[in-house]
């Protein structure tokens, strides 16, 4: 596995290292750190640069990263010798020799990410070249940590038992979670599941030997929707399901803040003189009159027949249902208000919108940034994610192979 293999090239590191003579501080030792530390970030940007996009030349890898065909060429080389890159077919020629195309090695290894809903978790086993390969999932009855975490390991032996045979074996395991998540990997609260200071990582990490990681789903999923507009160094990606999640993306870098939430906009305050409790304690919160749930209840609010899931309030809306369409246009209204304010805090180039409402019915965006607060923001830009649901956990599946890669060109 890619831990033996690893710890014999840590084992010659330190062997090196131990009949080497420190020198002072400027000396020789420090110009061969600085060396690796460049070599490694070439090496990174070169895995990377594969796993963006799929098949490669060494060429086309140097044209766009601005690193030299030979030291392409030799980290290529390294990566090849790692079994986790591999040359396949030739590709078109521009006058000289046809270039080799290469790609990721498909059976190099195997990751597991989820995707912790309110209601409901998915799971994925996907290969190195983050292509899902299996699915799995699980709908959440009772919401006591326990019985979800239980539950959550049935599903990830599932997943395991299909893994196909291959290198490095599993890779790593990755969450995407609805809820504030500290900057040491610890859950401290989902509001809808009543969860507090939960340390699922270390639990799964020590049940499955394997790293395991954790993040937002809101950060995760714009960490991958950043990759299909790299032109965008600010960028604010909002998801709407059942509950409200945001990735804030400046400079090209996740905002995380202080403690590691900068991003739980669903929860900021959008109406002082709401009496209805949130989920997360406070009143007024965004999340109370934009989530997928606050369409259903708003709309079983005003007709006899009740829906329970979004899809059927869809639905609805079609049909032009008198409750639905007053529900509806409460959503602009509301929708247009947090907007306005994380324009004005952020003052992103573009804003992603991932939600089945309004995938469902594109011509509402006109209508949502007619409706913001000052005129200033009709400037904004706006499109709709063409990741949809699959974001956040390709965003978590995606972390575990990044991982993974760092881990083993740092020993």
């Amino acid at each position: 596995d890619y831990y033996t293999i690893s710890m014999i090239i840590v084992n010659r590191s330190f062997s090196w290292y131990t009949r080497s003579t420190i020198p002072e501080p400027g000396g020789v030792f420090m110009k061969i750190s600085q060396t690796k530390d460049i070599r490694t970030a070439n090496s990174l940007t070169i895995i990377r640069h594969i796993l963006d996009k799929k098949e490669i030349s060494r060429a086309r890898i140097s044209e766009d990263t601005g690193l030299n065909k030979a030291t392409v060429s030799t980290i290529v080389k390294d990566w090849m010798n790692l079994k986790l890159v591999e040359e396949t077919t030739t590709g078109d020629s521009n006058g000289g020799r046809r270039p080799i195309i290469l790609t990721l090695s498909e059976h190099a290894g195997y990751c597991i990410a989820v995707d912790m809903g309110v209601s409901h978790v998915n799971l994925i086993l996907a290969n190195i070249k983050n292509e899902i390969v299996a699915r799995n999932s699980f709908s959440i009855h009772d919401t006591a940590f326990s019985n979800v975490y239980a539950s959550l390991c049935s599903a990830i032996d599932q997943l395991t038992s299909q893994m196909p045979p291959s290198t490095y074996g599993l890779l790593g395991i990755s969450l995407a979670v609805r809820g504030i998540i500290d900057l040491d990997g610890v859950i401290r609260f989902i509001p809808k599941l009543a969860w507090h200071n939960v340390d699922i990582c270390s639990l799964l990490s020590d049940r499955y030997q394997v790293p395991v990681h954790i993040d937002n789903d809101g950060n995760l999923g714009a960490s991958m929707e950043s990759r299909l507009y790299p032109q965008y160094e600010e960028l604010t990606v909002l998801s709407i399901s059942d509950t409200i999640s945001c990735g804030l993306i400046t400079r090209g870098s996740l905002v995380r803040g202080y403690l590691g939430f900068a991003n739980a906009v669903g929860h900021h305050t959008i109406n002082i003189h709401e009496t209805h409790q949130c989920s997360c304690g406070k009143y007024g919160c965004w999340e109370q009159y934009c989530s997928d749930q606050s369409l259903i209840e708003g709309t079983n609010h005003l007709r006899e027949a009740q829906i329970h899931t979004i899809e059927e309030y869809i639905d609805l809306v079609k049909q032009q249902d008198p409750a639905a369409l007053t529900v509806l246009r409460r959503f602009i209204k509301n929708l247009a208000i947090g907007l306005s304010n994380i324009i004005f805090f952020m003052n992103s180039e573009m804003i992603i919108m991932n939600s089945k409402l309004l995938r469902a019915f594109p011509y509402l965006l006109p209508e949502i940034m007619k409706a913001t607060v000052l005129p200033i923001t009709h400037s904004q830009e706006i499109l709709l994610s063409t990741l949809g649901d699959e974001g956040p956990i390709l965003g978590a599946s995606r972390k575990a192979i990044e991982e993974f890669f760092a881990f083993l060109i740092s020993k």
